[in-house]
């Protein structure tokens, strides 16, 4: 960061972007680090990374009710040509056993039930017909 003291103001000087950002930059300097309880620190920013040695949960999962498919099934899809795909089933969170997504298959899936083998990303449901058939 630089030291350099703020600009004089000069009347008939027009600054640029970059004169104005190192002028902002000479002036401000990091806070020192506080430690706060958890709840307290909402809207505070880490100084450090915190990191877990496993992931949770431990398998992928969808963030959105949709439908789990394949890239290469649905790629170049859109409202006007959409992707027609069979629905092999229901996928819920906390469900042990999984179907399986084939190619031209799509499983409808909840929030935060975990991706089956053979899929590989989620379509949203708002994107979709919602299983009527209409495209």
């Amino acid at each position: 960061m630089s030291s350099a003291a703020p600009r004089p103001a000069d009347q008939d000087h027009l600054w640029s972007v970059d004169e104005h950002l190192e002028d902002i930059l000479a002036t401000v300097r990091p806070l020192e680090p506080i430690e706060l309880q958890l709840l307290d620190a909402q809207g505070c920013v880490l100084v450090e990374d915190v990191t877990v040695p496993v992931s949770l949960p431990p398998f992928d999962n969808s963030s959105m009710d949709g439908y789990a498919v394949r890239v290469a099934d649905v790629a170049g899809a859109s409202e006007e040509f959409p992707a027609v795909l069979d629905v092999v089933g229901d996928v819920a969170a906390g469900q042990a056993e999984l179907l399986h997504v084939g190619p031209g298959q799509a499983a409808r899936i909840m929030t935060g039930a975990p991706l089956p083998p053979g899929a590989e990303t989620v379509v949203p449901v708002e994107w979709t017909d919602g299983g009527l058939g209409e495209g």
